[in-house]
């Protein structure tokens, strides 16, 4: 009798959970990208590169930048506290033109790959 008891009130919070998370649900899967676009992204790649001598908000936006007009790259982020930069760029793009245009962004400015 007791067991019947807590899988009724488990059963109704499961609904309360799915009723009250239904709405967020939907939204992530009407945001999920369709097929077009997931075609469009296979020539790219995601790059993250360590970043050292950004001392400011100034210098991470100077190296976004520095990384955004480069031919082939369609989206930049520096991130200033974890001192890294994320680009996404077509596979054609070399790693050696990503770190050089963190030199150029700044004197001081290191760069490496970190992960492709």
């Amino acid at each position: 009798m007791q067991r019947e008891f807590l899988n009724s009130i488990a059963l109704a919070g499961a609904v309360i959970v799915l009723a009250a998370g239904s709405p967020w649900l939907v939204h992530e899967l009407r945001t999920l990208p369709g097929p077009a676009a997931l075609a469009a992204r296979a020539d790219q790649r995601v790059v993250t590169i360590d970043i050292g001598g950004m001392t400011c908000a100034g210098c991470a936006a100077k190296v976004k930048s520095q990384l955004a007009v480069l031919p082939g790259v369609s989206a930049a982020e520096v991130r200033l506290a974890q001192r890294q930069a994320y680009v996404v760029c077509r596979k054609s793009v070399p790693d050696s033109a990503l770190t050089g245009a963190i030199h150029r962004a700044g004197p001081g400015f290191l760069a490496s790959v970190a992960s492709r």
